[in-house]
């Protein structure tokens, strides 16, 4: 069956999502869980959905990509970051949000914001503990040695992460990886399929909750005004600019994702790899600045089309996961709301962030 899904994806595949930074759940899936950790009243409940799809604000800020210090205040590092990666010490300047969020609407926005973090909130689950614990002893990394080449770099086992490396085993079987000379390089490889499945679970969810993307639309016209000043008082002055330039457009893009969700499954899976072709392409042009301008734009078609075809694999993971990874792993939206939902809201209430 495997071999099935994936025959036809080629080397264009990976290029297409490499566009964006490894941040574990994707926009609606954010919005998701709001709607289950936040208030009923509606105005509240979709300021807490924009704030906990916010630190994302700077994901195609591509000069950002390595900016650990700005690292701290969207998404914060956890303890478990320093067993698998060269980051610094564990940090949570992400809080400064909340800390500085005394009235009005400011608390909710505030509240999903922080619900995000990689610390210990929602992209913990998805990036770093699939079945999170307070063991805070470092835990085993994820067990795939039939995927993983001999001397393979160590990755959390995150929930992202297990599906990203089901996709990374139908690629290689499809010999994409030596097509690229990535045969040997599984982390990589990891960062590219880790992408593909974020998208993908949002496709997912969609079929779970068909209005997803008219409640991201909605958080975004009822977001408080006050947010970029939120941003800009808890943030260094050093990024004032990015955040006046940044979340204006972070909110159309969203608005348009949140339509993009609205449309039949295949339309949806159409719209967002032409997206995310134009997308590569940009990036293509960012890390080769020597080339033309247009120089990549001849690409186009054939990235979409291998685009449609690794959002519809990876939505076949993320829905009969059981059936890559073993009779009771939990499907994308069984841990969403079996683990991921239930963590954060225990987390938020340990943290003091409550209103």
């Amino acid at each position: 069956m495997r071999k099935t899904i994936f025959s036809g994806l080629t080397v264009g595949l990976v290029i297409l999502f490499v566009t964006t930074t490894a941040y574990p759940w994707n926009y609606a899936t954010h919005a998701y869980i709001a709607g289950k950790i936040g208030k009923v009243l509606p105005l509240a409940n979709f300021n807490e959905m924009y704030g906990l799809m916010a630190p994302d604000i700077f994901n195609f800020e591509f000069s950002l990509m390595d900016d650990l210090w700005l690292r701290g205040f969207t998404h914060g590092i956890p303890a478990d970051a320093t067993y698998y990666s060269p980051y610094p010490a564990p940090n949570q300047d992400f809080m400064q949000v909340w800390n500085l969020a005394h009235w009005g609407l400011k608390k909710p926005i505030a509240y999903g914001y922080v619900a995000h973090n990689d610390a210990w909130g929602a992209d913990f689950v998805a990036h770093w503990r699939a079945f999170p614990t307070p063991d805070p002893t470092p835990p085993t990394p994820i067990p795939f040695p039939i995927y993983m080449p001999e001397g393979y770099s160590l990755q959390p086992p995150g929930y992202i992460i297990y599906l990203a490396a089901v996709l990374d085993a139908g690629l290689a079987e499809g010999n994409v990886w030596n097509s690229m000379g990535l045969e040997d390089d599984y982390a990589t490889r990891l960062m590219f399929c880790h992408n593909i499945i974020e998208y993908a679970g949002d496709l997912a969810l969609k079929r779970h909750d068909p209005l997803i993307g008219k409640k991201l639309i909605l958080a975004c016209f009822m977001r408080t005004p006050e947010f970029k000043s939120l941003l800009k008082a808890a943030f260094p002055n050093v990024y004032d600019p990015m955040i006046d330039a940044g979340e204006p457009e972070y909110r159309k893009m969203l608005m348009q994702y949140g339509l993009i969700l609205l449309m039949p499954e295949q339309t949806a899976i159409a719209l967002l790899a032409d997206q995310l072709a134009t997308l590569a392409i940009d990036y293509l042009q960012f890390i080769t600045p020597q080339a033309p301008p247009g120089y990549f734009d001849s690409w186009k078609p054939q990235l979409v089309e291998f685009g449609k075809g690794a959002l519809a694999a990876s939505i076949d993971i993320c829905e009969r996961t059981d059936a890559y990874l073993g009779e009771g792993f939990p499907s994308y939206m069984q841990e969403l709301d079996q683990v991921a939902i239930p963590w954060v809201k225990a987390q938020l209430l340990g943290h003091g962030v409550f209103y």
